[in-house]
């Protein structure tokens, strides 16, 4: 986003009766966050046209502290956004937008990338900091696992012996029935994915566990 669009945005875009355009307040305070490590702003030099191309502002988790939310505070929001999206079927919408978006930036007059190898490990540094990838994950699937070894107690005196089918069969299939097909799906790839080796009745006593919330 240019800086004259957030500006405007922002209610500090200033135009003078000759037609010059004005948002030094912005600017400063761009200055000021950057300086103080709260944001990050990529620079780059257009050596054809000969000026500065759009920069592109990154947020760093510092930020939001200064608003009142911390780590633990970001990564619950993630989470939770992350699990509206399962619930929804939306998770591969998401990622095609966020495509569509990465080609129309790769297209545009914006800072590139390119050969920013620090700046790219730093960003991902930071996106495994708020996400949480390393540790909150690990934490839900051991938390899942732990809930199955003590499901599986339950299960197994009323396991059928044979093949046919068992109450948490039933019930999973009459949850299929009622629900769209995305979401039956989006739970199911990510059991599936986690637990490979689960199947049969305990499988389904899983997902059964694990249903979106409405």
């Amino acid at each position: 986003m240019p800086v004259e669009t957030l500006a405007a945005q922002c209610g500090q875009l200033h135009q003078y009766e000759n037609g010059r355009k004005s948002y030094d307040p912005v600017l400063h305070a761009l200055h000021d966050w950057e300086a103080a490590n709260l944001i990050i702003i990529h620079r780059d030099f257009d050596r054809e046209a000969k000026q500065y191309k759009a920069m592109r502002i990154w947020l760093r988790p510092e930020f939001f502290a200064g608003l009142g939310f911390g780590l633990a505070a970001l990564r619950d929001i993630v989470t939770r956004f992350r699990r509206w999206m399962e619930r929804k079927g939306l998770r591969d919408e998401y990622q095609k937008r966020y495509a569509r978006h990465v080609l129309r930036l790769s297209r545009s007059n914006v800072a590139s990338l390119d050969n920013r190898h620090a700046l790219k490990n730093l960003l991902k540094k930071l996106r495994r900091l708020v996400t949480g990838d390393d540790e909150a994950l690990e934490s839900e699937k051991k938390h899942l696992e732990k809930a199955l070894k003590e499901k599986k107690a339950q299960l197994k005196a009323s396991r059928p012996q044979d093949d046919t089918p068992g109450d948490a069969w039933r019930l999973y299939e009459r949850w299929k029935q009622i629900n769209p097909v995305a979401v039956v799906r989006a739970l199911e790839q990510r059991i599936k994915s986690q637990f490979p080796a689960l199947h049969g009745e305990l499988l389904y006593q899983c997902y059964l566990d694990n249903l979106p919330d409405h």
